[in-house]
C-alpha cells in the first residue's frame, strides 16, 4: 500500500491541496503570508551553523504546539543537541518567541517530493519530533528513507476523527503513520486506540502525559505580580479575572456580574477580551453605560488614573497569565464560539475556573471537570448560583483550589519521561 499511496498523494492529492492553498491565499492574509514566509528557507538554512552534537528538528503546527514543545526543546538543548524548530502556520512563525539564541526556526516547505527532499539533505536531521498532530506523507516518507527516528509527543487521538473510520482513508491515514518510530500518547485512551490502529506496524506507542502542564507551570514561576496590578488596588478584593472572552461569553458573563455587584461589594472583575481592538472596547463601554447600572469601568491603559472603578477593561495583549495569578476566580472564554481557551493558565494558580465546552478542541476542560476545579456553564442562572456560591462559600472554594492542585500533580513528569527515551 506505501507505493499506492506515495503515488496518489503526489500525483492526485498534493496538486489539488496546493491549488487549494494558492486559491485561498488570494483572499486570506495568513495563507498569503504562510507563502511569502517560505520564499527563502533554504536561503536562511545554508547560513546556519552548528555545534558538534545531533540536530533534532522539533516540528509545531501553530503557536499552541510550540509552547507545549517548549520544555523539551529546554532539556534537549542542555543536552548539547541542536534545535530547529519548524512550523506550518504563519501564527506560530510569527509569534513563538524563542530564548535561546542557538535555536534556529524555519517554516516547514511545502510537502513537494522534491522540496522535503532537499529540506532534509540541508539540515541533515538525526531525529524528527512532532508535536501532537499535523503529519506530511512525503516529509515523514524521505525521513524514513534516510534512517531518521520519527517521533511524536503529546499523541492525542481524535474520537471524532471520520477519517478513521471511513475504510480507504484510514488505510492512508495508517500508512502515514506507519512512518513513526515511537507515539508518546497522552493518557491510557490514547494509548489504547493508537495500539489498536498501529498494530502491526512496527510503531511502539507509550503512554508519557501532556508536556502541556509542564509548559504552563514553567510560565507561571516566572510571574511578577507586582508588575502586572499594583496591590492597593486588589487589596482586601475578590479579583475574578474573564480571559479571552468573546461577544457569546460576555453576554452570559456581565448581566450576572452586575447583579452579584448588589452582594459582593469588594469584586473586582478583570475583562481580558480574546481581539482588545478599539471597536471591541468602545462596544463594551457602552454596553455599561446603558445595560449595568452596577459596573463602572477603566481601562487598562489608564490604570494610573484608577478611581475605585469595579470592572477593569484590559485593552492590551500579553497580559493575561499574570492576571490569572492574583486572581481569586476565573472565566476562560471562546467555548460558546470558537473554542475553548487555555483552561491550564488559570488553574496552576489553584483558583476555580469556570468555562463553556459546546465547541470543543481539548481535553484539559474535562481533566478540570473531572478533579473539580473546573465548572461547566451552559446558561446565565447557571452561572449565577454556581459564582454566587464560589465567592460566599469557603469551603466551596477550598474544595475547587485543592481539585486544581491534583491536577498538576498528576499531569508533571511528561517531558523527563519522553527525554529519557529518545536519548536512550
Amino acid at each position: 500500500m506505501l507505493k499506492f499511496w506515495l503515488w496518489v498523494y503526489n500525483l492526485i492529492f498534493l496538486p489539488l491541496l496546493w491549488t487549494g492553498f494558492r486559491a485561498v491565499s488570494l483572499i486570506n492574509n495568513k495563507v498569503r503570508d504562510g507563502f511569502k514566509g517560505r520564499k527563502n528557507i533554504f536561503d536562511d538554512i545554508k547560513t546556519w551553523s552548528y555545534t558538534e552534537g545531533k540536530r533534532i528538528i522539533i516540528h509545531s503546527s501553530s503557536l499552541g504546539e510550540y509552547q507545549q514543545a517548549m520544555p523539551i526543546v529546554t532539556e534537549l538543548r542542555a543536552l548539547g543537541y541542536n534545535i530547529i524548530l519548524t512550523f506550518f502556520s504563519p501564527s506560530g512563525f510569527k509569534n513563538s518567541k524563542v530564548p535561546f539564541a542557538d535555536v534556529k526556526k524555519t517554516y516547514l516547505p511545502f510537502d513537494s517530493y522534491s522540496k522535503v527532499k532537499r529540506f532534509l539533505e540541508e539540515i541533515n536531521p538525526d531525529m524528527i519530533i512532532l508535536m501532537r498532530y499535523d503529519l506530511w506523507f512525503n516529509f515523514l516518507y524521505r525521513a524514513k528513507k534516510r534512517n531518521v527516528k520519527v517521533i511524536i509527543a503529546n499523541a492525542r487521538f481524535d474520537e471524532n476523527d471520520i477519517f478513521w473510520k471511513f475504510p480507504v482513508i484510514s488505510s492512508f491515514k495508517r500508512t502515514m503513520y506507519g512512518f513513526i518510530d515511537i507515539m508518546f500518547a497522552i493518557d491510557k485512551s490514547d494509548f489504547r486506540n493508537y495500539s489498536e490502529l498501529m498494530s502491526g506496524t512496527g510503531t511502539q506507542i507509550i503512554q508519557a502525559g501532556d508536556s502541556k502542564f509542564e509548559r504552563v507551570v514553567e510560565a507561571s514561576k516566572n510571574i511578577k505580580k507586582d508588575d502586572i496590578l499594583k496591590p492597593e488596588i486588589y487589596k482586601d478584593k475578590k479579583i475574578f479575572v474573564i480571559g479571552s472572552s468573546w461577544k457569546d461569553d460576555e453576554d452570559v458573563i456581565l448581566p450576572v456580574i452586575n447583579k452579584i455587584r448588589r452582594y459582593e461589594k469588594n469584586l473586582l472583575t478583570i475583562l481580558v477580551p480574546h481581539e482588545p481592538k478599539e471597536t471591541k472596547i468602545e462596544a463594551i463601554e457602552k454596553n455599561f453605560g446603558e445595560l449595568y447600572s452596577n459596573l463602572k469601568s477603566i481601562r487598562y491603559s489608564n490604570i494610573k488614573n484608577y478611581t475605585d472603578e469595579n470592572i477593569i477593561i484590559v485593552d492590551c495583549i500579553g497580559k493575561l497569565m499574570s492576571l490569572y495569578s492574583i486572581a481569586d476566580v476565573a472565566y476562560v472564554g471562546g467555548g460558546f464560539r470558537t473554542g475553548l481557551h487555555n483552561v491550564l493558565e488559570p488553574a496552576v494558580f489553584n483558583i476555580p475556573v469556570f468555562y463553556s465546552n459546546k465547541v470543543k478542541n481539548s481535553d484539559e476542560d474535562e481533566i478540570l471537570t473531572e478533579k473539580g476545579c473546573g465548572i461547566v456553564i451552559e446558561s446565565r442562572n447557571g452561572f449565577y448560583r454556581e459564582l454566587r456560591k464560589v465567592l460566599s462559600d469557603k469551603e466551596y472554594y477550598d474544595k475547587l483550589s485543592c481539585g486544581c492542585m491534583s491536577v498538576f500533580k498528576e499531569n508533571l513528569g511528561t517531558t523527563k519521561k519522553i527525554i529519557q527515551n529518545i536519548t536512550n
